[in-house]
């Protein structure tokens, strides 16, 4: 307990990288006594460590990352993620700038853990050794927390900047001259590395699953937590953004020749998650639209998530216009509609006469899942999205694509009566294992070779499209490496929709021209006078992307308070 000074010191005057300064927690630790008698003080040091997660519901503003990528447009052309769209951010802003933000989350780790490293709670252990024992166990479950946390708010900088300066304590005021005169970026391979050690570390001391109890600990990490973070984080290290032939720049990625290494890193530590699937015990969800609906429930699919309080904000902002208080929002495209293959398998192609009359039939049932598209019924009548119909243009506010929003939407909310519901978002669930996995073991083996792993790319994919809810058939063994690349990637984007996956996937792949900077397509829809309908589709958007945009630029702000240290990323100065 003689570390509470330091607790309350390092509360008040912790700077962060870039020298931020934040107010003190609102925490009242003030004697070794008020920690044994109050304990709820810890725990709300611990819960404090959460709230720098990522949102998933309106990340963005009232938007999401979908509406800056191939996925999805958002109605509202004054919506701070168009500024993405129209290359309209720079060193000075930033539309997703998190810096301060992860910077923020990795200080509360610490406000945690170094406030707490000599708390022993000894003096339970005699008088009261039930409490002792289950307060030990909680203090180490909660280090272990921080440490997955962390890893998680590095791996969010990662993947905006690239290397990023590695803080592994709380800095004092006192030493805030000594460290921005030597305050540096860390190399990519160090960060990866750091963010690895941290999961791996942290991973020793989590539960392998939550208390069968109430919904009090859903939202915390698990072992599969720790896991899922690193196998993502050595999926990305292993892609083509950070393995540029070319490179010399350490801070960007790597400089070596040791990709297929990184590849089977990366399927090893995939593997490790759905090796956990008996214990956890992890499965796939049923029915593919109620994973994104569980309100009060939880599935064994889901790995880790964040929990909402009841509300009907996203749908508000989502509903189709016409229905209620909608506003349309985020709106599919028809690049993400045009992804979902037909029900045999087979690519959807507007040249195929008989594709092109009924374009939603047949089709990949995620498709309908995801996607309200015209004359489907919503709330009880047929979406009118065709020109001049009660949902579509030229209304205000209509959707532009001719698609709106399915995927978690929730249908049966009255919004005239603020009708609300529960919602939670997942960070991790057990289908992007398999297809990260499949992805890992393509790139270093192929579509068939097991390695010493015995799952194969192919049986990894084919895991996920052939799952009951979605069954679709299975991938043929006849692939190329090159044609199962493709398959992978069409299959992310189909059944990772709107989960903040793909905005950054075409730029770890390096596919940005021909998707983040692609012709954003819509559908024509047309109502004939024999009620049936006619689909054209139709160029909406050209979007601006450039070499630079792969990785975000460092803010200005924090390489001014660096004295330049702090290097800024390629293109962006």
């Amino acid at each position: 307990m003689k570390n509470i000074s330091k607790l309350l010191l390092g509360l008040s005057i912790l700077i962060q990288v870039g020298c931020s300064y934040l107010e003190p927690e609102a925490l009242s630790l003030t004697t070794r006594l008020d920690v044994i008698t109050n304990f709820s003080n810890l725990t709300r040091l611990r819960n404090n460590m959460f709230t720098s997660l990522p949102e998933g519901y309106n990340s963005n503003g009232n938007s999401w990352r979908a509406s800056a990528s191939d996925e999805a447009e958002d109605v509202n052309e004054t919506e701070n993620i168009q500024d993405f769209n129209t290359g309209n951010w720079n060193i000075y802003s930033n539309p997703d700038d998190s810096w301060s933000r992860n910077y923020q989350g990795i200080r509360k780790t610490f406000d945690f853990t170094e406030g707490t490293d000599t708390i022993t709670f000894i003096e339970y252990k005699i008088p009261d050794p039930v409490t002792y024992v289950a307060r030990v166990s909680n203090m180490k479950m909660w280090r272990a927390e921080a440490q997955f946390l962390r890893a998680f708010y590095y791996f969010e900088l990662l993947k905006r900047y690239g290397g990023v300066p590695i803080v592994d304590h709380k800095i004092s005021i006192f030493k805030e001259t000594e460290y921005l005169n030597t305050v540096k970026r860390n190399s990519f391979n160090e960060c990866v590395n750091y963010i690895s050690r941290l999961c791996d570390s942290a991973a020793m001391s989590l539960p392998l699953k939550l208390a069968d109890v109430a919904n009090a600990d859903w939202g915390r990490p698990t072992v599969g937590a720790a896991l899922a973070l690193k196998a993502r984080t050595m999926t990305y290290a292993a892609s083509d953004l950070f393995n540029r032939p070319a490179n010399n720049n350490p801070l960007v990625g790597y400089t070596d020749n040791n990709r297929v290494a990184r590849w089977r890193a990366a399927a090893l530590a995939n593997k490790a998650v759905l090796d956990l699937m008996p214990q956890a015990p992890y499965s796939f969800q049923s029915t593919y639209p109620a994973l994104f609906q569980l309100k009060t429930l939880r599935s064994n699919e889901v790995i880790f998530e964040k929990r909402y309080p009841a509300s009907n904000t996203w749908e508000v902002l989502n509903y189709p216009l016409g229905y209620q208080t909608g506003r349309s929002g985020t709106c599919p495209t028809q690049n993400f509609v045009d992804a979902h293959e037909m029900r045999t398998g087979i690519p959807f192609d507007w040249k195929n006469p008989a594709h092109a009359a009924d374009p939603y039939a047949n089709r990949d049932p995620r498709l309908l899942m995801n996607v309200i598209v015209n004359n489907s019924v919503w709330k009880g009548t047929n979406v009118q999205l065709w020109e001049g119909g009660l949902n579509g243009k030229p209304l205000f506010r209509a959707s532009k694509t001719g698609y709106y929003l399915k995927k978690y939407v929730d249908e049966t909310l009255n919004l005239a009566t603020g009708q609300t519901s529960a919602k939670q978002w997942i960070y991790f669930r057990l289908s992007e294992n398999y297809l990260n996995y499949a992805e890992a073991m393509n790139e270093a083996f192929g579509p068939n070779v097991p390695d010493t792993l015995k799952v194969t790319a192919l049986q990894a994919i084919n895991a996920v499209r052939t799952r009951v809810g979605v069954a679709m058939p299975a991938i043929a063994a006849v692939v190329t490496k090159d044609e199962l690349r493709a398959k992978i990637r069409n299959e992310r984007m189909v059944e990772l929709a709107f989960e903040d996956h793909r905005f950054w996937d075409v730029r770890r792949w390096l596919i940005g021209d021909n998707t983040l900077g692609a012709m954003i397509k819509g559908v024509k829809i047309t109502r004939e006078t024999n009620g049936t309908f006619k689909y054209v589709p139709i160029d909406l958007e050209k979007r601006v992307f450039s070499e630079k945009m792969y990785l975000y630029p460092i803010p200005q702000s924090e390489i001014v308070k660096s004295n330049g240290n702090i290097i800024q990323n390629p293109g962006w100065n």
